[in-house]
């Protein structure tokens, strides 16, 4: 009788069956698909290389070429699995009122850091996005008093409202393609905005959309930089590997693995990122992996004892790294994902599920 208890146990948790094995190997597949060309996946380019750089012998990919064939089905498949495993694995616990406050302040303190930051280098938003002009020296100034009220925790419905007009201003001096790019701070501003509404009864009314806006416009922006400085801006891309050294893989002795071809699989992965925090499945794991990527580039920056890129990449990705703890702490949010289009086929678990409260 007990050993029949045990085994039923084992049965109902899923532990043992196989597919529970294969959903946590997809976990695995997924994870190290998405880690493997990590620093150059999330290295910002434009940050360290001239927007004018040149490559010798550079040969961008055309769409036929098998490289990006095999690529774009390599995509598919993991985006597939992605929502595949999110209608299998178990709903994790939901953390504390008290945790999830104090993650949401980290993220408030390190976008107003790299705001006022980036602000005092002259620069909108991020180091390479240089102002100037009076309409400029505008926006330099709003950028200070934005984060000088992020950190300081002072009216911050009123500096989330001046961080979308920072970023009109940011695509009116910049263009559209820097707005896109970027786009992650207005979902920051509007995450911050919602939490921040002057009554109860609002707050509660949209409260439910606003981890799923933040996930979708840090996804908008991955995908954007992917192809904007990887698939179709290659050259700035190479040149950035061509100074820095980051194609392990050719350093491990697959010498057919050229720059060329690390650019591209950088890039992918990049856009791959994007598109699964956009659709809003395995949201955990994906930014999990995403947080990999950001403490690989800077400690091999630190390694090559560049500590003034290390320092830049950081500062600059002081919002991104926010975000990612906030959507590691309460995932894909309440709305916008597309496996809300799915029949629920979740298996039994041991896990305790609890829904998300109405404050996330």
């Amino acid at each position: 009788m007990k050993k029949n208890r045990q085994m039923r146990a084992r049965s109902a948790s899923g532990g043992g069956t196989p597919r529970s094995i294969k959903a946590q190997l997809g976990v695995v597949a997924l994870l190290a698909a998405n880690i493997g060309f990590a620093p150059m996946a999330m290295a910002h380019v434009r940050w360290f290389v001239d927007g004018n750089a040149t490559v010798e012998y550079f040969e961008a990919y055309s769409l036929t070429d098998p490289e990006v064939l095999i690529w774009i089905a390599i995509s598919l498949c993991l985006v597939a699995t992605s929502v595949v495993l999110d209608t299998r694995l178990p709903n994790v616990r939901i953390v504390d009122s008290k945790t999830r406050h104090d993650f949401i302040e980290i993220l408030r303190i390190f976008t107003g850091m790299s705001l006022l930051l980036t602000a005092y280098e002259g620069a909108i938003v991020a180091p390479h996005l240089d102002a100037y002009g009076s309409f400029g020296t505008v926006l330099i100034v709003a950028q200070a008093i934005i984060g000088i009220l992020l950190i300081a925790n002072r009216f911050i419905r009123h500096a989330s409202i001046l961080m979308i007009l920072l970023h009109l201003g940011l695509a009116i001096q910049f263009g559209l393609l820097a707005a896109l790019e970027y786009l992650i701070m207005v979902g920051i501003a509007v995450f911050l905005l919602i939490n921040h509404l002057p009554t109860e009864e609002l707050r509660a009314r949209f409260k439910p959309y606003s981890v799923a806006l933040l996930r979708i416009m840090t996804g908008i922006s991955l995908i954007t930089l992917g192809l904007a400085e990887k698939l179709f801006g290659a050259i700035m891309a190479e040149s950035f590997l061509a100074a820095y050294q980051w194609n392990f893989v050719y350093a491990m002795g697959f010498e057919f693995f050229s720059d060329r071809l690390f650019v591209l699989s950088a890039g992918f992965v990049e856009v791959i990122f994007g598109v699964i925090l956009v659709l809003g499945t395995t949201t955990r794991l994906n930014v999990l992996a995403l947080s990999t990527v950001l403490f690989a580039s800077n400690v091999l920056f630190l390694i090559e004892g560049n500590n003034e890129a290390a320092l830049a990449e950081f500062v600059g990705h002081m919002p991104v790294i926010g975000v990612a703890l906030v959507l590691i702490l309460l995932g894909y949010g309440q709305r916008l994902r597309v496996t809300d289009l799915i029949p629920e086929t979740r298996q039994n678990t041991r896990v305790k599920t609890v829904g998300v409260p109405r404050d996330a």
